[in-house]
């Protein structure tokens, strides 16, 4: 059973919603704002910038260590898609987030499919990480 998390965060005044929606169809900044500590990433397939599937693989470094995950990010009219799957040491996982402009806001729902325990901590960095990546 998966867990659904949604983050929705006013956009500030200077901010239009088509300069955000830019932000986030731009992959290469994506990922450094979704990463924070990025060891590399690699473009494996897709054209960026088009609206089509675009497959990287992502080293991270986490507390337990360095991960390694397949992210597929996908450019729609208002937003981003974004397909996670992983191991972690405590299983497989994977995190789907959807990304829009509408109303005003950036809406993020996140929906987490993995074990009890990886669930849980992934949740837990999803709620503290993500309204900041927002700003």
């Amino acid at each position: 059973m998966s867990t659904e998390i949604v983050i929705n965060t006013p956009l500030p005044a200077e901010a239009t919603p088509q300069a955000v929606i830019n932000s986030l169809h731009n992959h290469d900044l994506y990922i450094k704002t979704t990463c924070p500590n990025l060891v590399s990433q690699k473009h494996i397939s897709g054209t960026p910038g088009l609206d089509q599937p675009c497959v990287y693989e992502i080293t991270d470094k986490r507390a337990v260590g360095q991960t390694t995950f397949q992210m597929t990010l996908t450019n729609v009219a208002e937003g981003l898609d974004s397909f996670i799957e992983g191991t972690a040491p405590t299983g497989a996982m994977t995190i789907k987030s959807k990304w829009r402009v509408a109303g005003g806001e950036l809406h993020e729902t996140v929906e987490i499919d993995s074990n009890i325990a990886t669930k849980k901590v992934i949740k837990g960095n999803v709620e503290k990480a993500h309204p900041e990546f927002h700003q």
